[in-house]
């Protein structure tokens, strides 16, 4: 009888012992920090972290293939001919560059946005037992003109290209020279995930992130006029 209470002390401190030996690889809040840097400031070395860190989690594959240079010219392309299809087509031609100088000082500030992240909790995830989610708490700050330039008046159809061409140029002047701090407060969470005696954090849909950041971005144009 004193043997098998023995066996069961050293069977339970050997579990005790598994369950202790159970590590975070990184914490929520480092995590978090690669999954913007990745997804909002574009950031190449953030990419190859946040995949690196993932690893284990995907079989060893690669959790993110981004290609940053083709992704940022695709949504240039798409930007600035939206843009300038409401122009005629003959300003619309002579006026892609400046266009495109627009977008890009509007695209860069925004990608520059600085994070901070003011609070992370973590809490048992009442859908699945045993698991927890890190909730994070931040902040981010964008420069952005204080005032932006009021875009071409009067009947589109009927803009000359050098009135449209001087306000792109003037615009994109506006956002590089961007001398205002806008500030917006966030929420994410961050998904346990065990793997053996390691633990990850990882939310299946980081664009969440980029997609409540642009909607406070574009509106904070000339906020406060």
């Amino acid at each position: 009888m004193k043997t098998c209470k023995i066996i069961l002390l050293l069977m339970l401190t050997m579990m005790g012992q598994q369950l202790m030996a159970q590590t975070e690889v990184k914490k929520p809040k480092e995590a978090f920090e690669l999954f913007f840097g990745t997804f909002v400031n574009n950031d190449e070395v953030a990419l190859g972290k946040l995949n690196d860190y993932l690893k284990p989690t995907v079989d060893g594959q690669i959790a993110y293939q981004v290609n940053f240079k083709e992704t940022s010219q695709e949504m240039m392309n798409g930007s600035v001919d939206s843009f300038l299809s409401a122009f005629p087509k003959a300003t619309a031609e002579a006026c892609k560059k400046e266009a495109e100088d627009y977008f890009r000082g509007m695209f860069d500030n925004f990608k520059k946005g600085k994070l901070t992240v003011k609070d992370v909790k973590v809490v048992p995830n009442e859908y699945v037992e045993g698991q927890k989610i890190a909730e994070v708490s931040y902040s981010v700050n964008f420069l952005v003109p204080s005032k932006l330039i009021s875009g071409p008046k009067g009947d589109l159809n009927k803009i000359k290209p050098e009135d449209l061409k001087k306000y792109l140029v003037q615009a994109a002047q506006d956002f590089k020279n961007a001398d205002k701090t806008v500030t917006t407060d966030q929420n994410f969470s961050l998904y346990e995930l065990k793997e053996g005696d390691k633990i990850y954090y990882w939310n299946g849909s980081p664009d969440e992130i980029v997609t409540n950041l642009t909607d406070f971005y574009f509106e904070s144009f000339g906020a406060g006029e």
